[in-house]
């Protein structure tokens, strides 16, 4: 009897102790799995108080124009309104709204429409319309009228729904292709808007309308993607009166409708056909003006990037323009589509800017500091440790009399010392020092090597081994799950050095990965989403190296338990 209780107490004892410990695990996790969302996020996701706390799933269509039923939520109790008389007020909203959305002609600012859409979807239409005009009413209607009760808040809501209300309503929910100007840059920095010039196709699943609105002229797409024609080409060829050899730089600018359709641009110059690589994506339901230019050999790699790289795809078709631009539209796959979102951000990053070059700097300023600091480290204690020599205890005290100095007190005599022999602006200050060791480092290994028992060295010195034979042959194996704490630490703190490149490195193109992400964070501004990226790529190596060696961890504090 007393057995089964006490098995009932152990096993309630260790579901509360996994409970816990889970719980613990969770809460600490979700700042990470935060920044991972944050990553898979458009910047339409992004900004304002309804932000979503996770990434949107991304619906591929077959038929662009459509109406979106994910922009507004369902209608909700407005604020100040309490529930009784909400339950009055919803009703009469939701019929004065069907009525007024019923006489009014759909339009979007520059008149975009395409009627078939409307009337194919007149429910999700009425439904879409309908929960916009209840968030915008809810925005904008008076305290007073929330204050006087139902008759008050019908009133003034009836008024509130204006023409520009509903044309404001009706553009937020109605996703379209639009295809504008393109504008060309000479290589004197002329820039050129071919507004006379329309895009064309000779696909028989779209056409295109003309549209203007007070900024700009332009055409709006209607596309019906079937299972044989999955894409359609559209060809730009711009009237100009310059050569087109002087064309240094290409800009489109269009607006997408969300369906994360794949785009592929292509430019036809002097006989040469030339495209991009990248995945360009329809992310969000903005205009955008995208830039494209040939690769430039004289081009400064460190500075951001916000353009795509025409390369050369040989010679263009016979008969073709001496100078055209064209854009085709491919209709993306669900699982297509869910990767190209997820993966985003992080082309973006290493596109615009030079990425690569940070993550190998850092890396090699890592693996050099790893590999000094182990051998400094692990000579040292085994002589503290092992070694009888005359002032050893002393020389061990005054080591770790320097763990007490805060390393603000050092920094600028260390500038001055690695300025003047020379080191400033270049990587050796941020790796050199680790081949002196570091105190904490010596002083933990010293205390796992005093716990070796006298007898494994005494052997080897039998079979002739010298001091640095006894040291790489059996101490440090002995040493190993140490060694590895060691090297993970000294990992993250070379991996993670800001302070030291700020200080030392003047020179851009020395930049490891911490300051070169600072210097991305400046310049990036309100793009979140791709901060958000570049700080996943800089962490995803530390926990990497983490699961790997984390049963050396296990076996480091298992094995500082034993006495010899």
């Amino acid at each position: 009897m007393k057995r089964s209780v006490l098995r009932k107490l152990l096993s309630i004892e260790m579901f509360i102790l996994y409970t816990v410990l889970v719980t613990g695990a969770l809460i600490f996790s979700f700042p990470f799995v935060w920044m991972i969302a944050n990553s898979f996020k458009t910047t339409s996701e992004m900004g304002g108080l309804d932000a979503p706390l996770w990434p949107g799933k991304p619906i591929p269509r077959a038929v662009t124009p459509y109406i979106d039923s994910r922009t507004f939520n369902e209608p909700t109790r407005f604020f100040g309104i309490n529930e009784t008389d909400w339950q009055t007020i919803q009703p009469q909203l939701e019929q004065a709204f069907a009525e007024r959305i019923k006489d009014w002609q759909p339009h979007t600012p520059a008149g975009d429409i395409s009627r078939d859409v409307i009337e194919l979807d007149q429910e999700r239409y009425q439904t879409e319309m309908t929960e916009a005009l209840f968030a915008f009413v809810s925005e904008h209607l008076s305290d007073d009228a929330r204050a006087k009760g139902p008759d008050a808040v019908v009133g003034e809501a009836k008024q509130l729904v204006d023409d520009a209300m509903l044309t404001r309503a009706f553009d937020r929910i109605y996703r379209r292709v639009n295809l504008g100007d393109v504008r060309l840059r000479t290589q004197d920095y002329q820039t050129h808007i071919t507004s006379g010039s329309y895009w064309t196709t000779d696909s028989d699943i779209t056409s295109l309308i003309p549209r203007a609105n007070e900024q700009k002229k332009y055409q709006q797409a209607v596309i019906h993607f079937t299972d044989t024609q999955p894409d359609v080409k559209f060809q730009l060829i711009p009237q100009t009166d310059f050569k087109p050899a002087d064309i240094d730089r290409v800009m489109v600018g269009f607006r997408g409708d969300d369906t994360w359709a794949r785009l592929q641009f292509e430019v036809i110059r002097d006989g040469r056909r030339y495209a991009t690589t990248e995945v360009i994506n329809f992310q969000d339901a903005r205009w955008l003006e995208l830039q494209f230019r040939w690769p430039d050999p004289n081009e400064d790699t460190i500075q951001r990037r916000p353009y795509f790289t025409l390369y050369d795809q040989g010679p263009a078709p016979a008969n073709s323009e001496p100078f055209a631009v064209s854009m085709t539209i491919t209709r993306n796959t669900a699982t297509g589509a869910w990767f190209d979102k997820i993966m985003h951000q992080y082309r973006t990053v290493f596109r615009e800017i030079p990425f690569s070059r940070y993550i190998m700097t850092s890396l090699s300023l890592s693996i050099l500091s790893i590999v000094l600091m182990i051998f400094s480290c692990t000579l040292s204690a085994y002589a503290f440790a092992r070694l009888n020599w005359p002032g050893r205890d002393l020389c061990f005290v005054i080591m770790l009399a320097t763990m007490m100095i805060p390393p603000q007190v050092t920094m600028i005599p260390s500038f001055l010392i690695i300025k003047n022999i020379g080191w400033y602006d270049t990587l050796l200050p941020l790796w050199a020092p680790a081949a002196f060791g570091a105190p904490f480092f010596i002083f933990l290994l010293r205390q796992f090597l005093k716990t070796i028992p006298r007898d494994l060295e005494d052997a080897a010195r039998i079979d002739g081994c010298g001091f640095i034979r006894v040291y790489w042959h059996v101490m440090f194996p002995l040493v190993t799950p140490t060694v590895a704490i060691i090297a993970v630490y000294t990992f993250i703190a070379a991996w993670n050095n800001f302070m030291g490149p700020l200080i030392y490195v003047n020179d851009e193109r020395l930049f490891p990965l911490a300051l070169g992400l600072f210097k991305f964070n400046l310049r990036a501004g309100p793009e979140i989403g791709l901060v958000m990226a570049a700080s996943f790529v800089m962490t995803l190596p530390v926990i990497i190296l983490f699961f790997f060696v984390q049963r050396y961890f296990i076996q480091g504090v298992t094995l500082t338990g034993m006495k010899g």
